[in-house]
């Protein structure tokens, strides 16, 4: 048994993209007999504190280093490299961080990241709740990703992924990875992502073996108000769950003398508890020149509130 501090641990563009975005829709929110029987579910989590508060609509959208995450083939119409360094203030004092490094070439794009969920000092006990002293756990995926623009404004991303989880004296690790596409219209300001995350080999502790959280991620970015105005719609289906929506959206106002300021806000079914108390995210934004520094607010009902801070350098 385990404890933490004494508790159990033409418009004919947006058509298509309605019809591609509500396909399965007919399906029901309710939890699949599935749940809960993937392994490493921190790979679920998501990254940045910018896609976050967007409710992780984002694989449509795709449009900065967090792409790494979400859809790698957005890093094919990246400008210049990008750096970000997350660390999120989880649910029962578990700390997850997150950071990447993209880069742009003549020959592609690269990426790589590093995402850890750690959680330290868990007392550990004996079936008759004697104390055997403290552990500590901590999962851990490395990426390295490539995605290049096949022609004009459709681009294929790949990546592989190394997972590595350690519980106490057990470990285990796997490989595994993604495969994404990104189409932008050309007289739209729509884009169209999908993803398929997750893939591999499943993860085994000793005897047992669990797959690998894989998900489909079809969405959606729009962009108005000489984009200002940014707007993501996601439709998912993970392997252990029933098909999942999130929406969100990001206005950013410039400033003077090169400041600029976001505010998000954004919803997903995958965060909703029994009654629908949670799912809401929100969040800000404050930027100069090719520093921003972002924060996001998410709410778990009965688990509480986790908090996401990030900074992201562009070069």
């Amino acid at each position: 048994m385990i404890r933490r501090n004494g508790r159990f641990i033409g418009w004919r563009g947006l058509l298509l993209a309605g019809a591609f975005l509500t396909l399965g829709a007919q399906s029901s929110f309710a939890s699949d007999k599935k749940a809960g029987t993937s392994g490493a579910p921190f790979l679920k989590i998501g990254a940045g504190a910018r896609p976050t508060a967007m409710g992780d609509a984002f694989v449509g959208v795709a449009d900065d280093v967090n792409a790494v995450y979400f859809n790698a083939a957005g890093l094919a119409f990246s400008k210049r490299p990008e750096m970000p360094a997350m660390h999120t203030q989880y649910i029962q004092d578990m700390n997850y961080d997150f950071g990447a490094f993209a880069f742009p070439t003549a020959v592609g794009s690269f990426g790589i990241s590093a995402m850890t969920l750690k959680v330290v000092d868990l007392q550990k006990r004996n079936a008759d709740e004697s104390y055997q002293g403290t552990f500590d756990s901590i999962d851990a995926a490395y990426t390295l990703c490539y995605a290049k623009e096949i022609v004009p404004l459709l681009s294929v991303g790949v990546t592989g992924r190394y997972l590595k989880q350690e519980i106490d004296t057990a470990s285990a690790g796997a490989w595994g990875g993604d495969v994404s596409v990104m189409k932008k219209m050309e007289r739209l300001p729509l884009s169209l992502g999908l993803a398929l995350r997750n893939m591999g080999p499943g993860i085994k502790f000793r005897e047992e073996s669990d797959p690998q959280p894989f998900i489909v991620d079809a969405g959606a970015g729009m962009r108005f108000f000489r984009e200002r105005l940014c707007l993501g719609v996601d439709v998912s289906k993970p392997r252990d769950n029933g098909i999942q929506f999130g929406a969100g959206g990001e206005w950013t106002q410039p400033l003077m003398r090169d400041f600029r300021t976001s505010v998000r806000s954004g919803y997903k079914t995958a965060g909703t508890d029994a009654d629908g108390a949670s799912g809401l995210s929100l969040g800000a934004g404050l930027g100069y020149r090719q520093l921003s520094i972002d924060f996001a607010w998410v709410p778990f009902g009965d688990l509480g509130n986790t908090f996401r801070y990030a900074a992201t350098f562009r070069f």
